[in-house]
């Protein structure tokens, strides 16, 4: 199983690559039924009310603070039935997100690598000297 992030407007694309999209919203589309880890998800306030940057990254660290990295992909791993995931929200790749600080909270909790879905990581061409002659 792999775990990647991802975000609402490409489940067509999860769907195809037979991706199991699992919820890390507080409110998930009406024209998705997947399954919700609410216990990852920033608050109503976070998300809808007047909430600084600064207090939502707070807010969120005190979130998982209060989770076991290890329980949290046991729990991917049984809402995935064997397939791989992708955890989305609704914030584009290029976006501030909480599903990024959660990747990496996993990521160095765990050393399980959660990328980001379709988004590969940019490489400076390599140049080779053609022959003049």
């Amino acid at each position: 199983m792999k775990i990647f992030t991802s975000y609402f407007g490409n489940s067509r694309k999860l769907n195809d690559a037979g991706v199991l999209i699992i919820c890390v919203a507080i409110g998930k589309p009406k024209f998705l039924n997947v399954p919700q880890m609410l216990n990852v998800c920033p608050t109503r306030y976070m998300v809808s009310g007047p909430c600084p940057h600064e207090e939502y990254l707070r807010l969120y660290d005190k979130i998982l603070a209060s989770q076991d990295a290890n329980k949290v992909i046991e729990q991917i791993k049984i809402l995935s039935r064997g397939k791989d995931v992708a955890l989305c929200c609704y914030e584009k790749p290029g976006d501030f997100c909480h599903r990024h600080i959660l990747a990496k909270w996993l990521t160095e909790n765990t050393g399980i690598e959660i990328t980001e879905f379709g988004v590969s990581e940019k490489k400076e061409p390599e140049y080779q000297q053609q022959s003049l002659f």
